[in-house]
C-alpha cells in the first residue's frame, strides 16, 4: 500500500521521468481512488497545477491536475488528435523556479480512464488541454525541458538562478538587520 508521505519529488535526472511509465492495472494491488486522492492531496502541498506519478517515483501511467474548479485523475492516456499552436511560459514540479515558453497544440482529443476504469474521451483546450499535455509528456518520459532549445533552457535557468541570488541578498540582509536591531534593543 502506498502512504502519501511517500509520494516525494524524485530529482529530474531519475531514469524514472525519462521511461515511459507502465499501463496502470485497475485489477491491481493500487486503488485507482486511493491513489487519485492522495495525488491531488500531494499536488496541492507541492503548489502544482499537475502531477505525475513518475515525478513521485510511481512506475504508473496517471497524472492528477487540478486548477480552480476543475480536479481530474488521468489514468492511462492517449493523445487521439491535435489543434492550432499556442506558446506560453510553463513550469514544472521537477524544475522548481524555472518558467520556459512552450510551444503546444490548443486543442486536442484525448482517451484516457477514470477512476472508476471508464474510458473516456474528452476534446479540451485552454490551461486545461496545456495541463494535461505538459502531464502526458511525463508519460512519454519527457519533460518540459526536451520541448526547447538548449538555449532557452539555459536562459532560463540562468534567470531563475539571478532571481534565487537576489532573493537570497535581500532575505540575508533583512535577517541581520532584523538581529542587529533586537541587539540594540535589548542593550
Amino acid at each position: 500500500m502506498i502512504r502519501k508521505s511517500q509520494l516525494n519529488l524524485v530529482p529530474h535526472s531519475d531514469t524514472i521521468l525519462h521511461t515511459p511509465p507502465k499501463e496502470f492495472d485497475f485489477e491491481g494491488s493500487i486503488e485507482a481512488d486511493m491513489l487519485a486522492n492522495m495525488m491531488l492531496d500531494r499536488m496541492q502541498e507541492l503548489g502544482g497545477i499537475g502531477l505525475s506519478a513518475n515525478q513521485v517515483g510511481l512506475n504508473i501511467k496517471m497524472f492528477v491536475m487540478g486548477f480552480e474548479d476543475i480536479k481530474m485523475a488521468i489514468f492511462n492516456p492517449e493523445i487521439l488528435e491535435q489543434e492550432g499552436e499556442e506558446v506560453q511560459d510553463e513550469g514544472c514540479l521537477s524544475f522548481p523556479g524555472i518558467f520556459v515558453k512552450v510551444k503546444r497544440p490548443a486543442a486536442v482529443k484525448v482517451r484516457f480512464f477514470n477512476v472508476k476504469g471508464e474510458e473516456r474521451q474528452e476534446y479540451i483546450t485552454g490551461m486545461t488541454a496545456r495541463i494535461f499535455l505538459h502531464e502526458y509528456d511525463h508519460m512519454m518520459g519527457k519533460t518540459m525541458k526536451e520541448r526547447v532549445s538548449k538555449l532557452k533552457w539555459d536562459l532560463a535557468t540562468k534567470k531563475y538562478k539571478h532571481k534565487k541570488e537576489k532573493l537570497v541578498k535581500k532575505y540575508t540582509q533583512k535577517t541581520l538587520l532584523d538581529i542587529n536591531d533586537q541587539m540594540k534593543s535589548a542593550t
